[in-house]
């Protein structure tokens, strides 16, 4: 009996660890976010739609239709800042950020607070944003 004990936390010790990799990203993943989310920062400020496309993920791309483009091309961001972070139980990072949104008609200004989910894509050894272009017309 204390021969299959000895085998079984063998075997967990071994197991959960490769769990716990696979459902966080690795240390040096972490230390990396704060590049991307620099450059992604970057990007919603001075940058156009086409800038901001290569940090999305490939679902969220695919969901970013002609209607979202012509409302983004309506809109201009003067400021991004980041409020919050915190690693979610399933390894995405999820951002608060305040947004200044300035329609580019009236230039009347207005501030947005979105969560942003951000996921470690292993093929790409980099971050994607899992959740999309920040939905910055919520509904009242």
């Amino acid at each position: 009996m204390n021969r299959r004990l000895w085998w079984l936390a063998i075997l967990l010790a071994g197991v959960l660890p490769l769990l716990a990799m696979a459902a966080n990203p690795p240390r040096k993943a972490m230390r990396s976010f704060d590049q991307v989310h620099i450059a992604w920062a970057n990007a919603m400020r001075w940058g156009e739609l086409e800038e901001r496309e290569p940090f999305l993920s490939e679902q969220a791309l695919a969901r970013l239709d002609g209607f979202q483009r012509s409302r983004w091309a309506q809109v201009s961001i003067s400021g991004y800042r980041e409020r919050a972070r915190a690693l979610q139980p399933d390894g995405r990072l999820r951002v608060r950020a305040e947004l200044s949104v300035v329609n580019v008609h009236t230039l009347a200004e207005r501030s947005v607070v979105v969560d942003e989910y951000w996921a470690w894509s292993p093929e790409d050894r980099s971050w994607k944003l899992a959740s999309g272009l920040p939905d910055l017309w919520p509904e009242p």
